[in-house]
């Protein structure tokens, strides 16, 4: 292992919510920083809050322009990619609404990163998505004034949301499998864990501190085998 440049959101930013205030932070251990702690490895982490995957290409394409060539791209994107304009849903249920990325161009926008990323000589590894939680996450974004009977009314059931992320991870899941794409697996770690919701930040959808070091553990175990070759 050498050069690895990692493309995330705010999952492996490290943004966490600050326990009992409406505030976020960086988390100073992420799974990232304790993962650099393991090995002497240079990680640039080029995460960044609210990236989804057409705002990752641009700038992978920018960062691919001026030379920027790791010999890793470590890739965690769609938590961003699957999520709503919940305020527009509030104001009229009956409406039809698409995610940020819809997954068919979301699944098409991955496959042309790694087909990007390998022209340049560089191995892409994908993760999936780290588990939300749907009350939480509900609880969480309608407190802002919204219509919690309309959202309610078009989304069915609550527990659709995570149903819906899901999609997405297992859509990166299946592109790793069929572009013989290393996959390191974030989420299944957490989802194994007595209490999910205690892995979660009340927001519903940010990894916390715990949850960082589950999925730091997961990335040092990839490497050591990753090394052993």
């Amino acid at each position: 292992m050498k050069k690895i440049a990692v493309w995330g959101d705010s999952v492996l930013k490290g943004v966490v919510l600050e326990k009992g205030k409406d505030r976020y932070s960086l988390l100073k251990d992420s799974s990232i920083e304790l993962t650099k702690k393991e090995f002497e490895l240079t990680i640039k982490n080029n995460s960044k809050f609210g990236l989804t995957v057409t705002k990752a290409m641009r700038l992978m394409d920018k960062s691919l322009s001026k030379g920027d060539i790791p010999n890793y791209a470590l890739i965690e994107l769609g938590g961003n990619d699957c999520d709503y304009n919940w305020k527009e849903i509030s104001e009229n249920p009956d409406g039809e609404y698409s995610p940020n990325t819809p997954l068919p161009k979301f699944i098409e926008s991955i496959n042309t990163i790694i087909e990007k990323f390998r022209a340049n000589g560089i191995e892409p590894i994908l993760t999936n998505l780290p588990p939300l939680s749907s009350q939480k996450y509900f609880d969480w974004f309608a407190k802002n004034g919204l219509n919690t009977d309309n959202i309610k009314k078009w989304m069915g059931n609550i527990d659709r949301i995570y149903k819906h992320q899901e999609t997405y991870s297992l859509a990166l899941m299946d592109i790793a499998n069929k572009q013989r794409c290393d996959l390191i697996d974030i989420r299944t770690p957490i989802i194994l864990e007595q209490n999910v919701d205690d892995f979660i930040c009340e927001d519903g959808i940010h990894p916390n501190e715990k949850a960082h070091k589950l999925m730091a553990n997961t990335f040092i175990n990839y490497i050591t085998k990753k090394m052993a070759y």
